[in-house]
């Protein structure tokens, strides 16, 4: 591919990890890049852009504040250019419209000439002669491109995970809580409803489905379930020691623990990400506070320690086996319809699963090994870095998939790409201290 152009980085995948480092490069003209996403224009969580939603983080979690707070494409400068500053100042709230976000990170795409939407990466090769990695794409018109590059930021991000019980072939709606927003009308013509889940994601969902859900529907029979495995239904960590775990201090102690401790160490920190905030907790419970006057239905039943074990399809009805994992009863319930609100996980494509063993050095558990400097390590002593957007949270910590460690993380890439200090990284970023103190 002699006449394929060559840059200095590509990135594979455009979400708001690899759309913010096209963002900050775009003021380094002596570094080239593109950047490359199947989708034909930025879309963030598209299923779940609901109504009165928020971002979990402040608006300084944009593209690029955290790293260059002058930088043209930061959020503030979006609301100036969209006349909303002083509506935003009187919104008076930390937190943005989820929609908000998607509307500003699409603005943003737009002008990046580095972007190039609707052209999906098919296949990456090392060429060990040139130095460089080969990248073969595919636009949505079937027009085949090459691009050779020195580096790879691979920013793909997590797919939706359905598991073994929700994959039944049914008439009746079995989803995934990432298509909630655009089946919502489907699930209104559904009596009985079931949403699975104790995170965030569930509660939004429930909270949508029982916001529409009338007395006069629940007087008919309608009526919504909320089913999880976990202990409760409980709130995220928020406070603001708590939160210092989504800080470069942080992650820069987790990568002092041994690797082999790491994934220990995060399966035990689920509730400072998975929880539920205490705002929609208290939508939630007010709501059925008020719906319950005088003893009325609420329509809306809450089942914790709950863990489903099958769905079986019968005649355009859903039967929901379940076993309470506390008491060790099991029983059942019928549905017309279900939500499963049961996270992500890493999908890596079949060129980057490819390129473990002869170019990636793996772990025993067959992972690539990220680097604290966001590289994953290479076992072939060849040319060229590839940066690892979003890894699994074992590498990082529990701030890997955090909006407000995008830009620092994004720094730190392009600061090795430049061979010097640009960009002002934060010596210490938390009031604590995670490793051992030293007088």
């Amino acid at each position: 591919m002699k006449d394929a152009p060559i840059v200095d980085i590509a990135g594979v995948g455009v979400g708001p990890f690899n759309l913010g480092l096209a963002a900050l490069l775009a003021t380094h003209s002596e570094v080239s890049g593109i950047f490359l996403e199947r989708k034909t224009e930025f879309r963030w969580h598209e299923g779940l852009l609901l109504p009165g939603t928020t971002l979990q983080v402040p608006f300084l979690a944009d593209l690029v504040t955290m790293a260059d707070p002058t930088h043209p494409l930061s959020y503030l400068n979006y609301l100036h250019q969209h006349d909303r500053l002083y509506q935003f100042y009187y919104y008076d709230n930390f937190q943005v419209p989820r929609r908000e976000y998607d509307h500003y990170c699409r603005w943003a795409s737009q002008q990046l000439a580095a972007c190039h939407f609707g052209e999906e990466v098919c296949d990456v090769h090392y060429d060990a002669d040139a130095g460089r990695f080969l990248i073969e794409s595919q636009s949505v018109s079937g027009f085949k491109r090459h691009y050779y590059s020195r580096h790879l930021s691979v920013g793909i991000g997590t797919s939706p995970v359905l598991p073994h019980w929700a994959q039944v072939k049914s008439s009746a709606p079995i989803m995934h809580s990432a298509e909630f927003g655009k089946r919502q009308a489907q699930l209104a013509q559904c009596q009985q409803v079931t949403v699975i889940g104790s995170g965030q994601s569930a509660a939004e969902c429930v909270l949508a489905l029982f916001n529409e859900l009338t007395p006069e529907r629940v007087a008919a029979g309608a009526s919504i379930r909320w089913i999880t495995r976990a202990p409760g239904f409980h709130p995220m960590e928020y406070s603001k020691l708590g939160q210092e775990c989504f800080t470069p201090s942080y992650m820069e102690y987790f990568h002092s623990i041994p690797r082999e401790r790491r994934r220990d160490i995060v399966a035990g920190q689920g509730l400072l990400y998975k929880g539920i905030s205490f705002s929609t907790i208290g939508d939630l419970y007010d709501l059925i506070y008020e719906r319950s006057i005088g003893g009325a239905n609420p329509g809306l039943t809450l089942l914790s320690n709950c863990e489903v074990e099958r769905v079986e399809a019968n005649a355009g009805k859903l039967k929901v086996m379940y076993r309470h994992r506390e008491l060790g009863q099991a029983s059942s319930f019928e549905a017309d319809a279900l939500v499963a609100a049961t996270g992500y996980a890493h999908a890596w494509p079949q060129w980057f699963e490819r390129l473990k063993g002869s170019v990636l050095a793996t772990d025993e558990h067959g992972d690539c090994i990220v680097e604290e400097d966001f590289t994953a390590r290479r076992c072939d002593n060849g040319q060229g870095r590839i940066f690892v957007q979003n890894a699994e949270i074992f590498q990082h910590g529990v701030g890997s998939p955090d909006l407000g460690i995008a830009a620092i993380r994004n720094a730190t890439i392009i600061n090795q790409l430049l061979g010097r200090s640009h960009y002002r990284l934060p010596k210490r970023s938390a009031f604590q201290r995670y490793g051992m103190h030293e007088e």
